[in-house]
């Protein structure tokens, strides 16, 4: 989820089976998380490698289930747009499934979520120099419901065609979809409504957020009965703008809804990791988008409604005032090593090692070659950043070095 500095505002392996699913899984939010989550792909910046490695996971998700191309994209299913600074290629995906009923063969359902996140110190990061942010609930999780969702349909298609993307750059500024829904490829006057999913896969006491219900004229009627039979603790909202893609739709004349489980305390930090997404929660959120879906795939046609203003959680500024607080206190616990090296090619070599500092309290010694900090090899400047970047004063380090020829291993504790 993209913020301002205001609260307000790869691999070509897929998931799990080869057959379209009939029903939605754990298992497979779980592969596509720990994918898209993990620590090769650095966080997922936007017009960066592990940005575009996010985008080919996608697409070949896309081609395994069956979409296909937009018809008027050559058999791209990436779709490029330009950022200014600084100066990038980012890359949309998108794909297409059919419907069943020839009469509504140009009246698209569209979800979508972005795969973009904040990656090694990049937009909207909230961790230290150096910090890998994985972004496994923001928006892994919504990314990986798109993909499950469209697996789903593919075995179970709806009378209305659907358009499955995900968004680069939304951590930029919404930059992706709205790319996207201003070059008008999507032919915006053939959406029916979208579905924008970011964030949901931190269900907690079985709170989920749905917003832009005030979006088109139908919505509280059609979906008013879908919610009242959930067993979600539901907080509704009419507005139709947020800090997500949803707004690009909406300020594209689209009826959208938003679906949230809300700010948590690792939200653009290093903490953000799959081992921490509730996956039979996001499981039983996606049940309900389903039927939220398929309820409105009922119905032959919806009338806009530009219901603006933020859209958001009634307790969000005050999440985010609270998270901005323990960011804070996190940053005084900045932990130091006390030492400088000298570079030389691919080897780092002892030139300083600070009196009482947590390094020479460890025995390290200025000549010192390094080889490896916290598991990593070092190899550069870059790398040492890395394996010092989370450390917080009391934290142990462990290092190996070769002192005259032998290699030593050392453990200091950061100060």
């Amino acid at each position: 989820m993209f913020i301002t500095s205001i609260i307000l505002l790869a691999a070509q392996s897929a998931a799990a089976p080869v057959a379209p699913a009939s029903d939605i899984r754990v298992a497979d939010l779980r592969a596509h998380i720990s994918f898209l989550a993990s620590e090769e792909l650095e966080g997922r910046e936007s017009g960066r490698e592990g940005g575009q490695l996010a985008a080919n996971y996608v697409e070949s998700n896309f081609r395994r289930v069956g979409l296909k191309p937009l018809a008027n994209q050559d058999g791209a299913y990436q779709i490029e747009f330009e950022i200014k600074r600084p100066d990038l290629t980012c890359r949309n995906v998108v794909g297409v499934l059919a419907g069943t009923n020839p009469d509504y063969a140009d009246s698209y359902i569209a979800i979508g979520g972005h795969h973009d996140h904040a990656g090694v110190g990049g937009p909207g990061a909230m961790g230290f120099p150096g910090e890998i942010h994985n972004g496994a609930d923001d928006n892994a999780s919504g990314t990986s419901g798109v993909l499950e969702l469209a697996e789903y349909y593919a075995a179970n298609p709806l009378e209305h065609p659907i358009i499955f993307m995900t968004f680069s750059a939304e951590e930029r500024g919404l930059l992706g979809s709205k790319a996207l829904v201003d070059s008008n490829v999507l032919d915006n006057d053939k959406i029916m409504f979208m579905i924008n999913l970011d964030m949901i896969g931190r269900l907690d006491e079985d709170y989920l957020f749905v917003g832009g219900l005030g979006t088109a004229t139908e919505l509280h009627d059609l979906l008013d009965p879908v919610f009242e039979k959930s067993d979600l603790e539901l907080e509704l909202n009419d507005k139709g703008e947020a800090p997500s893609d949803n707004t690009s739709f909406f300020h594209g004349g689209i009826p959208a809804l938003f679906f949230f489980t809300n700010v948590h305390a690792d939200y653009h930090m290093p903490g953000d990791d799959a081992d921490k997404i509730n996956y039979e929660g996001e499981v039983r959120v996606l049940n309900l988008v389903n039927e939220v879906i398929k309820t409105l795939d009922s119905a032959p046609s919806l009338e806009f409604v530009k219901y603006g203003g933020m859209g958001m959680p009634a307790d969000f500024d005050t999440r985010m005032r609270e998270h901005y607080r323990h960011i804070a206190e996190r940053r005084v616990m900045k932990g130091k090593l006390g030492i400088r090296a000298d570079v030389a090619g691919e080897i780092l070599t002892l030139s300083k090692v600070t009196v009482d500092s947590a390094a020479s309290e460890s025995g390290l010694m200025v000549g010192d070659v390094l080889l490896q900090v916290n598991g990593r090899d070092i190899t550069s400047m870059e790398t040492l950043r890395r394996s010092l970047a989370g450390g917080l004063v009391g934290e142990e380090v462990s290092m190996i070095v070769t002192r005259d020829g032998v290699k030593k291993t050392f453990k200091a504790t950061l100060k």
